[in-house]
């Protein structure tokens, strides 16, 4: 007996319907967020050196969080604020020091354990561990982390403004072979739309500690394809908006695992963090209980 093609075609529809109304539905299957060491990771070696991104490689984080400013020499240095005077044992403004008088600053000798910095309010106690630690140039970084993870360089550019910067951090981009594994952020969203305009190739993120109206278009007006909050000064229907809109959202600095869970819940892509090592532990005991 021949069966024509549209009767096998009917059975085969058929068969393939009823065989879908009796397997169990499958598990949606979440993301976890990525983890992302701010400053490199602060509570285990002293914020923005090659020692914290150092051990975020070893941990295998899914990136790092730096920040750049540039010297009297035009380097651009990693280090968070415009002055040296809160994490050195120098004083005075990045800006006006040159290069060699930066790299004579030690970037640990004030350092201590997270624990130690809870507990004492005066007299605190340094830790001698990383005293030989210097501020790093960008390049060092690159030159240790060579692809191994995402580095998200924020931009510092205010108070204090650095004309150029940009131009001067795409000469540092164009030698540096993994341009898929770069993010530029900054509170400057003007710096953010000249890099964009000027480097369309790399990730960009507009950084803020406030919810923004209409985030996607504004976003997209300035060449961002991620919004980086601040975590306190933000909610889950601002993130939902986000994704809608087809951004990525990475929350800045959550650091307590009821924390990490509702930043999770949000959800957010990443997290970025002064505790890596026990933000990815958190996850892989929520991966193992799902």
């Amino acid at each position: 007996m021949k069966i024509s093609r549209f009767a096998l075609y009917s059975f085969s529809a058929s068969a393939f319907f009823s065989l879908c109304c009796v397997l169990p539905a499958l598990p949606e299957v979440k993301v976890l967020p990525q983890v992302v060491a701010h400053r490199g990771g602060r509570v285990w070696a002293p914020e923005n050196t090659l020692a914290a991104f150092r051990k975020s490689v070893e941990l295998g984080a899914d990136g790092i969080e730096l920040d750049i400013h540039r010297c009297k020499t035009g380097e651009l240095i990693v280090i968070h604020d415009e002055e040296v005077d809160r994490t050195t044992d120098g004083t005075g403004f990045v800006k006006d020091m040159t290069l060699t008088q930066l790299r004579e600053l030690s970037a640990g000798a004030k350092w201590a354990p997270a624990s130690q910095l809870r507990k004492l309010s005066n007299g605190i106690t340094y830790s001698s561990e990383f005293k030989k630690e210097k501020l790093p140039l960008l390049t060092e970084v690159f030159d240790l982390v060579n692809g191994k993870l995402l580095i998200n360089i924020e931009i510092k550019n205010a108070p204090i403004d650095y004309p150029g910067i940009e131009d001067d951090l795409i000469v540092l981009l164009k030698k540096y072979p993994h341009p898929d594994k770069i993010m530029v952020s900054s509170f400057d969203h003007d710096v953010i739309h000249r890099f964009h305009e000027k480097a369309p190739q790399y990730k960009c993120a507009i950084l803020s500690d406030c919810i923004l109206s209409d985030v996607g278009s504004y976003a997209k007006a300035v060449g961002a394809d991620s919004w980086n909050p601040g975590f306190g000064d933000f909610r889950g229907d601002a993130a939902q908006r986000a994704h809608a809109a087809g951004l990525k959202v990475n929350v800045w600095t959550v650091n307590s695992p009821a924390d990490w869970k509702s930043a999770m819940a949000m959800p957010v892509d990443g997290i970025i963090t002064d505790d890596p090592e026990g933000l990815q532990k958190f996850l892989h005991t929520e991966s193992a209980t799902r």
